[in-house]
């Protein structure tokens, strides 16, 4: 938390002290109003003495000059490219000046205290060339100071004679001094300014048009000078509890700006704290970049307001906040708006990152902090090692891109909502992308960009809307065509290996083909939450569901309310699911309600609420309800799936499976799955009603809870409530009717088993031969009438 302090004369120890503001204030006659400075700690300035004089004991050790003084004011006429002169004390009074006349804008005159003194500089200071001054003891640049130079490093640590003539500008050393600019310090056009010391505070002006302005915090540095003589600065040792803070104006259009601190203390300390204004607008059409960087450990504490704008021509600037910990306050106002070019960007990095909700100390605090500053600039948040974690709701209306970048996962908790053209969210993780909000761009040529390392998961409320005209969508480098109306789905035909995400909901009463027909789907489906719903789906030969046939990837998608009829009079084997036909692809995160599929035709076929045969494919994560009814045809009828060769996992089936089965023998009804053929089942459930509607003779009927018929498959973790009924079938279970050579780990049922005219009917399994149960457990109902063979767990065992 910043508070104001006041430099103070000391009349006993003859110097001026610090204080703060509520301390007495004195004045030594013709000293001038006291000063006030801001500071994010107590200072420890070291007491200055009273600057009546000039600089004093002034001797010239490397290079030439010639020094003279004239009442108030001080000439060095400098002789040679590089001055270095040791004075005993360096202070300018109010009403006094130090003038440099160098040969060059490129020469430098090293002036070094040795005295035990820090600066005082109240008055005025110009030079054509550039100006080091270096004092252990610290330097003050009163509110009156007036400094006029080609450019200027100000230091607190030292530089030996031989290093600064070969222009190994390395600073070091062990002062704890401060540098303060309470006034204003001007470098010419394309110079620079740096103040280097443990601890740097500015609450005055620096301006250092199509320069640099660097304000620095450590105990050791190196300047360096590029082939336009602009400064470059950087930190080679930390100091203890460092500290480089503005609260005045740093200005550097057409330039850079820089604050940066390495600390040596812990990481919960602020290193870098802003809470006035910087600038660093686009000049001639060069753009400004404005750093606030606390290093790897620091927090930077991002206040005040940070301006890279392009008025005329040309494009906004960079600005970058990052350190350890990088705590963006509510009213920071950060802009990078051009009007006749490209909007800049705002890039914020934390080792881990949190927008709203009880990890916002890690972070942003409000979400609205970002939504207010999206309206004026790119943002690009990044976490250096951890996660970003987003809380609170983000909108914004401009056509700004915000992007999201996690070293590992990203959370998105609230919701993203941009209605601007042109607007852009994008998500960077090397690990997983986890969206639990709702994601809405809504503007025309609005696009969501998703890129991971690991898995994107959609919660069971997230949704991704893509509404505006020209919508894109793109992940891991790879573009989607946007689906926005039913006409658009239906066109996958024409390109069935092609990338599609659904971008809006498609609520419609009308009809709709299997996609595919014949042909096989091969492409990436991507629902991105959204819901399929109203249609009536009919196949036009081969299978029937909204896709007849797929080998791709269908995913995060839902459907409501459809009713899918298999083919009719068709020649061959037929399998009817309401999202596929047949399956040989990846299913994960679909959710269906109310679906109601049925078979049509007079040949064999298989038939699920979900997918009709998964036929070596996978299901994940995947739940529906509704309704199923096969015909006398049906070999495989299923809650989920009818016929399976593949994996089934983490999935759920509310659905009432019904209808006339007869098909080729054997035959299978189950609440999650009709046959499970070698295929697996893990950590799944169903808990409808599975039954006949017609007494028609079939070979081989087996009902159960969970699968008709078990041949070779493998259920895990799974579980069966509802209701079996079994009337003149062969083999009825809680959990699996028929289980031919097995497996059952871990599973249980609590269905209600009725049988009438069977064979065998078992609260877990009514035929279990060569089968292996292992930890099973049946707590449900058995009834029967006219059973040969029945048990609470398993009706029959052979082998």
């Amino acid at each position: 938390m910043n508070k104001i302090y006041a430099l103070v004369w000391n009349q006993a120890q003859g110097c001026w002290n610090v204080a703060h503001e509520g301390a007495r204030r004195r004045r030594r006659s013709g000293s001038g109003k006291s000063l006030i400075v801001a500071a994010a700690s107590v200072l420890a300035l070291a007491c200055m003495p009273s600057a009546f004089a000039l600089p004093t004991g002034g001797v010239v050790v490397s290079g030439s000059a010639d020094i003279s003084t004239q009442g108030n004011h001080m000439s060095v006429n400098q002789n040679t490219d590089k001055l270095i002169t040791n004075w005993k004390d360096f202070n300018v009074q109010t009403g006094q000046s130090v003038t440099f006349n160098q040969p060059t804008n490129t020469s430098i005159a090293l002036n070094r205290v040795i005295g035990v003194n820090g600066s005082m500089i109240m008055g005025t200071i110009n030079a054509n060339g550039q100006v080091f001054l270096v004092n252990p003891n610290g330097v003050v640049f009163g509110n009156n100071a007036q400094v006029n130079v080609g450019g200027l490093v100000v230091s607190t640590q030292g530089i030996g004679n031989e290093q600064f003539n070969a222009g190994n500008y390395q600073f070091s050393g062990t002062s704890k001094a401060r540098v303060v600019n309470l006034g204003k310090i001007t470098a010419a056009d394309g110079g620079s300014v740096a103040l280097l010391a443990a601890d740097v505070l500015n609450n005055g002006t620096i301006t250092a048009q199509n320069g640099r302005v660097a304000l620095g915090a450590g105990e050791a540095f190196t300047v360096s000078f590029d082939g336009n003589n602009l400064l470059d600065l950087q930190i080679d040792s930390a100091a203890l509890n460092a500290l480089v803070a503005n609260g005045g104006l740093l200005k550097a259009d057409g330039g850079h700006v820089l604050m940066t601190a390495k600390s040596a203390g812990a990481m919960t300390q602020t290193v870098v704290n802003n809470t006035g204004t910087i600038e660093a607008n686009t000049l001639s059409q060069k753009a400004g970049r404005i750093t606030l960087d606390g290093g790897d450990v620091g927090m930077v504490n991002v206040d005040g307001a940070l301006l890279a704008n392009a008025s005329d021509e040309g494009n906004g600037g960079v600005i970058e906040t990052r350190g350890g910990m990088t705590w963006v306050q509510k009213n920071a106002r950060v802009s990078t708006q051009a009007n006749n070019g490209q909007t800049g960007t705002w890039k914020i990095e934390s080792e881990q990152v949190a927008i709203g909700g009880p990890l916002a100390y890690f972070g942003i605090n409000h979400g609205d902090t970002l939504s207010r500053n999206l309206a004026t600039t790119n943002i690009e948040l990044a976490s250096s090692k951890g996660d970003v974690v987003v809380d609170g709701a983000i909108n914004w209306s401009s056509g700004n891109q915000l992007t999201l970048s996690a070293a590992k996962d990203i959370q998105l908790n609230g919701n993203l909502t941009a209605n601007g053209a042109k607007a852009r969210a994008e998500l960077n993780a090397n690990g997983r992308i986890e969206l639990k909000g709702k994601v809405q761009l809504t503007g025309s040529d609005s696009s969501l960009g998703l890129n991971h390392g690991a898995d994107l998961t959609l919660g069971k409320n997230s949704q991704v809307t893509l509404s505006g005209s020209g919508a894109g969508f793109d992940a891991n480098g790879a573009k989607y065509e946007v689906i926005q109306n039913a006409a658009q789905l239906q066109a996958i035909d024409k390109r069935l290996d092609g990338r599609y995400v659904l971008g809006a909901a498609l609520n419609g009463s009308g009809s709709l083909t299997s996609i595919g027909g014949a042909d096989t789907f091969t492409g990436v489906f991507n629902g991105l939450g959204n819901t399929i719903s109203g249609f009536t789906v009919n196949s036009n030969g081969g299978n029937g569901g909204l896709f007849a046939s797929s080998s791709g990837s269908i995913s995060n998608l839902k459907l409501a309310s459809l009713t899918v009829k298999g083919p009719a009079n068709n020649e061959g084997a037929s399998a009817v699911g309401g999202l596929v036909g047949s399956n040989t692809g990846s299913i994960s995160n679909v959710q269906a309600s109310n679906l109601q599929v049925r078979a049509l035709d007079d040949q064999d076929n298989q038939i699920g609420a979900l997918v009709g045969i998964n036929h070596g494919g996978s299901i994940e994560g995947s739940s529906v309800s509704g309704s199923v009814a096969g015909n006398t045809s049906t070999s495989a009828a299923g809650g989920l799936v009818g016929l399976n060769t593949g994996s089934v996992s983490n999935s759920h089936a509310n659905v009432r499976v019904g209808g006339s089965m007869g098909g080729q023998a054997p035959v299978g009804m189950g609440g999650l799955v009709g046959i499970n053929q070698g295929g697996s089942i893990a950590d799944s459930s169903s808990s409808g009603m599975i039954g006949l509607d017609s007494n028609a003779y079939a070979a081989s009927r087996n009902l159960g809870g969970l699968v008709g018929y078990n041949q070779n498959g493998s259920i895990l973790r799974s579980s069966a409530s509802g209701t079996v009924v079994g009337y003149y079938s062969n083999n009825a279970g809680g959990l699996v009717g028929f289980n031919h050579s097995g497996r059952i780990t871990d599973s249980s049922a609590s269905a209600m088993v009725v049988g009438l005219g069977m064979d065998t009917a078992g609260g877990l399994v009514g035929l279990n031969q060569n089968g292996v149960l292992s930890n099973v457990k049946a707590t449900g109902v058995v009834h029967t009438q006219f059973v040969s063979s029945v048990g609470s767990v398993v009706g029959k065992n052979v082998k």
